[in-house]
C-alpha cells in the first residue's frame, strides 16, 4: 500500500480538490446561495494538500533483512544496520499508521525516515506494534554490536 498511498491517492484527492476549487471560482453564478463555499473548498485544497504531502509524501518501503533494514525511496535503496537506529516511534490516531526511525548518523535519505506500517483492525489508541518490535530489535543490535567491539 507504500505505492498507493505515496503516489496513486494524493494526485487523486489533490487533483479532485483542485478541480472543484479551480471549478468553484470560475464558474461561480451571481446570486449563487454559498459564496464562501468556494473559500472554504480553496482552504480545505491547500490545508488537506499540505497535509498528504507531510504524512504521505515522505513515505519509504521499508523491510528487514537479517540485522539490517531496507529503506527504499521507489528510485534508490539503501542498507542500514539496526545497530545505527537511535530510536523508533510511532503515530497514534492516524490512519494510515507512520513510524519514524531516526538514525544515530544521518543516511542517503537524511537522519530520519517515515515508513507505513501494516495495516491492522482496530488502530488508534496505541502504537503499532511494529515500533516496539524495531524497538527489541535495534536494542538487541546495538548490545551485540558492543559486545563485539569490546572484544
Amino acid at each position: 500500500m507504500t505505492f498507493f498511498q505515496k503516489f496513486v491517492f494524493p494526485i487523486f484527492w489533490i487533483g479532485m480538490f483542485t478541480a472543484a476549487t479551480v471549478t468553484m471560482f470560475v464558474a461561480a453564478a451571481p446570486g449563487n446561495a454559498f459564496p464562501a463555499l468556494r473559500w472554504i473548498f480553496l482552504a480545505v485544497t491547500v490545508g488537506g494538500g499540505a497535509w498528504i504531502y507531510w504524512s504521505c509524501g515522505r513515505l519509504k518501503r521499508v523491510r528487514l533483512s537479517g540485522d539490517s533494514l531496507l529503506v527504499s525511496n521507489f528510485r534508490d535503496e539503501m542498507r542500514v544496520p539496526l545497530s545505527q537506529i537511535e530510536r523508533v516511534t510511532g503515530s497514534i490516531l492516524m490512519n494510515p499508521e507512520l513510524v519514524w526511525v531516526h538514525f544515530r548518523r544521518p543516511t542517503a535519505f537524511g537522519d530520519r525516515i517515515v515508513f507505513m506500517a501494516p495495516w491492522r483492525w482496530p488502530s488508534g489508541f496505541s502504537r503499532h506494534p511494529v515500533v516496539g518490535e524495531l524497538q527489541r530489535l535495534t536494542a538487541v543490535a546495538r548490545h551485540t554490536a558492543q559486545s563485539v567491539d569490546s572484544s
